[in-house]
C-alpha cells in the first residue's frame, strides 16, 4: 500500500531517532538532574502480550528521555509490570493505593478488574489510567477526580458497530453478549435504543453464560438477522462463536454476517486460534493513523500494535507530563496538573514522538499551554469532571494471511473517516411520539387523590429504587398529599443498612436531602406477593391488607413504580414475572368496571418496561409512561463512589426535577422533557388516544392532593 507523506515524514524522524539509539547508551551522558516517578502497569502478560507492553514503554521511556535535552532537570518514569489476568487484583489494587512510591497507575484492560482498581485507587486519591471501555465504570468513578479513561465507552463501540451495519446497507441486526458481565453489559444496555436511532430492526439481544454460550450463539445466528455483533467477554468465549458459524455455513444454511468488538482484536487471539480466525472482521480502538504510530510501530517491531498499545503510550505520555508540570509548579497536584496539560489551546506541538514531547517540555517550562496529541490522537477529555477521553479511533479490522489488516477507521467526533460511516453517526432522525391533538374526554368531577408508590427490590445494590420511591413521597407530601392517602411499599432495608455510612438516611444526590425523614411506610416488599398489589388497587381489604385504594370515580389515582423488568414482565424482588401485562390489564380492566378511579397515571421505571404497559392499552382514563420501550433497558443516573451504589435512575431523576420547577406540567411537556433527558432509552407513553389531550391534560391532577368525598 502507498504510504501517505505524512508517515513518510515520521517514518523518516524516526528511523533516525531509533538509529542513534542504537548506537548510544539511554542513559545520559551530562550532568542533567533526573527525577524518577514509578508507575505500576496492571495488564495481563500471557501469550506474548508481556512484549507489547514493554516494547511500548520501552519505547516511550527512550523518546521521553530525548524530550529533556534542551532542560537542566528531567523527568524519568520508572514501570513496575504486574500480570493481570494471574492476579488477586483487589488485593494488589489495595496494596498499590498506599503505597506512596507508586506516582500513579496504568491498567485495568479487562472491564472487570478495572472496575476493582478504580474502586480501591480512587477512594484514596491515587491516580488511575484505564484502557477498560465499560459505560459503568466512567459514569461510576468520574466524581472521584482520579480517574483517566483513555478511550470512550462501549456506547460509543456499539454505535460504531451499528453504524458498519448501516454502511454496509444491512436492515436487521441481532446482539450476542454475555449475560451478567461488566463488559457486555454497556453493549446490553445500549444496543436496542442505539438500533431504533440508526433505523435497524432488532432482531434479539441473546445473552450467554459460561455454559450457553454455543447455545446462545446458535440462536444469534439463526435469528433471521443479517448481522450478529458478537461481543465476547474472554478470548476463550470466540471460540463457540466461531464454530457455530462454520457448521451453519457448512450445512449451507443463510448465515448472517458477524462483526466482533474489540477482544477480538490482539496478539493473543491469533496466537489461540489461527486459521479459525481467517477472514474475521471486526471493530476495535486504535491509533490515530494521522499519527504514524502504527507505520512505525510495525517499521522497527515487525509486528503490528495490540489492542490497547496506543493508549497506553499515551497513559505515560500524560504521566510524565503531568509529573514535569508538578516540577516547574510544586504546589500544584497531580490531578490539577493532568487538566491543565489536557486543557491546553496554545500552539500544536505534534505528537508523540521524542522530538514533538521535547517542544512540549519546552513550552511548558516557558508557561505556556500547549495543545497536546498523542499516538492514538486529539488528547481532549469532558471538561467537567476530565474522566472519559473525548474521541477515540476506531480500526474497522479484518484478518488476512494470519494477520490484521485495517479496512477503514472512524472517530465520533466527526474526523478521520474514510468511508461514508455514516449516515449513522449524523443520522438524528426523530423518534419522538407524536400525540397530535385528542380532543377533551369527559370525565367526572375531580373530588379525591390516591397514590401507590412501589420499590420492589431490596438490598444495598439496588438502592436506587428504594431512593426513588422516597423521593417522590416526599414531594406528594410537599404537595399536601396525607399518609392515609398514599400507599408506601418498599422494603426498608437500606437506611439501617450495614453498607450505609450515614445511618437512617437515603439521598438521591450527593448532598441532598434526607428522603427517608419521617417516612411512614405502609408495606415491606417482601411481606407482599404480586397478587396483593392487584388487590390493594381494587380495593380488597383483608386481615393481610389492612390498608387499599378506596377510590371512587371522582378520585384520580397515581402509580409510580420502580425496580426491574425483563421482557414482558415487571419483577417483583427475586421473581422475574410478578407481574405482567395481561394480569395488570386485567385488574386495570376490572377497576375501569366498578368505577374505582376518574384517571389513572402508571409511570414506570425498569428496563423493558414498555413491554408490560403497551398490554394495557386500549382502557379509557388511563396513561402510562414508562423509562424504556418494550426492548430496551433503562439507565442508572447518579453514582456515589463512596456508598458504591446507584443512587437514582435517569428516569426518575428527570421527573423529580421537572415536577419541583414545575407541578402543573403539561403531559405532552413533561414527556417530551423525560425524552430529551433520559439518554440511553426512549421514554414511552402508551393509550394516550383512550386519555385525552395531553397538552392540556398536566401532571397538578395527580401531584397535586384534592380531598376526596366522604362515601
Amino acid at each position: 500500500m502507498k504510504q501517505t507523506l505524512t508517515e513518510l515524514i515520521c517514518l523518516l524522524c524516526l528511523a533516525g531517532l531509533w538509529s542513534c539509539c542504537a548506537d548510544e547508551p539511554s542513559s545520559p551522558v551530562d550532568n542533567r538532574e533526573w527525577i524518577e516517578k514509578t508507575v505500576a502497569v496492571i495488564l495481563p502478560m500471557e501469550k506474548g502480550l508481556d512484549a507489547h507492553w514493554h516494547r511500548t514503554l520501552g519505547m516511550f521511556a527512550t523518546n521521553f528521555e530525548r524530550a529533556f535535552k534542551n532542560q537542566d532537570t528531567g523527568i524519568k518514569l520508572k514501570f513496575e509490570y504486574y500480570d493481570e489476568a494471574n492476579s488477586d487484583v483487589k488485593e494488589l489494587a489495595a496494596s498499590l493505593a498506599f503505597d506512596d512510591d507508586i506516582y500513579a497507575v496504568v491498567g485495568g484492560l479487562y472491564s472487570s478488574n478495572a472496575a476493582i482498581l478504580a474502586s480501591e485507587l480512587t477512594r484514596v486519591g491515587k491516580t488511575f489510567f484505564t484502557l477498560a471501555t465499560t459505560e459503568q465504570l466512567v459514569r461510576a468513578y468520574a466524581s472521584s477526580g482520579y480517574l483517566w479513561a483513555m478511550t470512550e465507552t462501549d456506547i460509543t463501540q456499539c454505535e460504531v458497530l451499528l453504524s458498519k451495519v448501516v454502511n454496509y446497507g444491512g436492515k436487521s441486526v441481532a446482539l450476542l453478549a454475555k449475560d451478567n458481565d461488566s463488559y457486555g453489559q454497556t453493549f446490553t444496555d445500549w444496543f436496542a435504543f442505539q438500533a431504533k436511532e440508526l433505523g435497524l430492526t432488532n432482531k434479539g439481544v441473546f445473552a450467554y453464560d459460561d455454559s450457553s454460550v454455543e447455545e446462545k450463539s446458535r440462536q444469534a445466528q439463526q435469528s433471521g438477522a443479517e448481522y450478529v455483533i458478537c461481543v465476547p467477554s474472554e478470548i476463550e468465549d470466540m471460540g463457540p462463536m466461531l464454530k457455530t458459524y462454520s457448521l451453519q455455513s457448512g450445512n449451507k444454511g443463510k448465515s448472517p454476517r458477524l462483526i466482533f468488538s474489540d477482544t477480538a482484536f490482539g496478539a493473543d487471539v491469533l496466537k489461540i486460534y489461527g486459521q479459525d480466525v481467517e477472514g474475521m472482521e471486526g471493530v476495535c480502538f486504535g491509533a490515530d493513523p494521522e499519527s504514524g504510530f502504527d507505520v512505525s510501530y510495525r517499521t522497527f517491531f515487525g509486528t503490528n500494535p495490540t489492542l490497547g498499545e496506543a493508549q497506553l503510550y499515551d497513559a505515560a505520555m500524560l504521566i510524565g507530563y503531568a509529573a514535569w508540570y508538578q516540577q516547574l509548579k510544586p504546589d500544584v497536584s497531580i490531578q490539577k496538573s493532568l487538566r491543565i496539560i489536557v486543557s491546553g489551546e496554545d500552539s500544536n506541538m505534534g505528537s508523540w514522538n521524542g522530538e514533538d514531547m521535547g517542544l512540549v517540555i519546552d513550552a511548558l517550562a516557558a508557561g505556556k499551554s500547549p495543545y497536546v496529541r498523542g499516538a492514538s490522537g486529539h488528547l481532549r477529555f469532558d471538561s467537567k469532571v476530565f474522566t472519559s477521553v473525548l474521541a477515540t479511533t476506531y480500526y474497522n479490522f479484518k484478518v488476512y494471511n494470519g494477520q490484521y489488516i485495517i479496512l477503514d477507521y472512524n472517530t465520533s467526533d466527526g474526523g478521520n473517516r474514510t468511508d461514508a460511516t455514516l449516515a449513522g453517526w449524523n443520522w438524528k432522525a426523530s423518534q419522538m411520539q407524536d400525540f397530535g391533538n385528542s380532543g377533551e374526554f369527559s370525565y367526572p368531577e375531580h373530588k379525591g387523590n390516591w397514590a401507590l408508590l412501589a420499590a420492589t427490590s431490596r438490598e444495598w445494590s439496588n438502592y436506587r429504587h428504594q431512593a426513588d420511591v422516597l423521593a417522590i413521597y416526599r414531594q406528594l407530601k410537599s404537595a399536601g398529599y396525607t399518609d392515609d392517602r398514599i400507599i408506601l411499599i418498599v422494603e426498608d432495608d437500606i437506611a439501617d443498612n450495614p453498607s450505609n455510612p450515614d445511618r437512617g438516611e437515603i439521598r438521591v444526590t450527593p448532598g441532598g436531602v434526607n428522603v427517608y425523614e419521617n417516612v411512614e411506610i405502609d408495606y415491606r416488599m417482601s411481606s407482599l406477593v404480586p397478587n396483593d398489589i392487584l388487590s390493594i388497587l381494587k380495593g380488597e381489604r383483608s386481615d393481610r391488607l389492612p390498608k387499599v385504594i378506596e377510590s371512587c370515580e371522582n378520585d384520580n389515582i397515581f402509580i409510580y413504580w420502580s425496580g426491574h423488568g425483563v421482557p414482558g414482565a415487571l419483577c417483583w424482588d427475586d421473581e422475574s414475572n410478578g407481574f405482567t401485562g395481561d394480569s395488570l390489564a386485567n385488574t386495570f380492566r376490572k377497576m375501569k368496571e366498578d368505577k374505582r378511579y376518574r384517571k389513572l397515571l402508571m409511570m414506570v421505571e425498569a428496563c423493558f418496561s414498555g413491554s408490560v404497559m403497551e398490554e394495557c392499552a386500549g382502557i379509557p382514563g388511563m396513561l402510562f409512561i414508562t423509562a424504556a420501550g418494550a426492548d430496551e433497558t433503562s439507565k442508572a443516573d447518579v453514582f456515589s463512589s463512596r456508598l458504591k451504589a446507584w443512587m437514582s435512575n435517569r428516569f426518575t431523576s428527570t421527573f423529580i426535577e421537572q415536577i419541583g420547577e414545575n407541578k402543573a406540567v403539561a403531559m405532552r411537556d413533561l414527556y417530551y422533557r423525560l425524552f430529551i433527558n433520559t439518554v440511553g432509552s426512549h421514554v414511552m407513553v402508551y393509550n394516550a388516544d383512550y386519555y385525552g389531550n395531553l397538552y392540556s391534560a398536566n401532571m397538578a391532577e395527580f401531584i397535586c392532593y384534592k380531598n376526596s368525598v366522604s362515601k
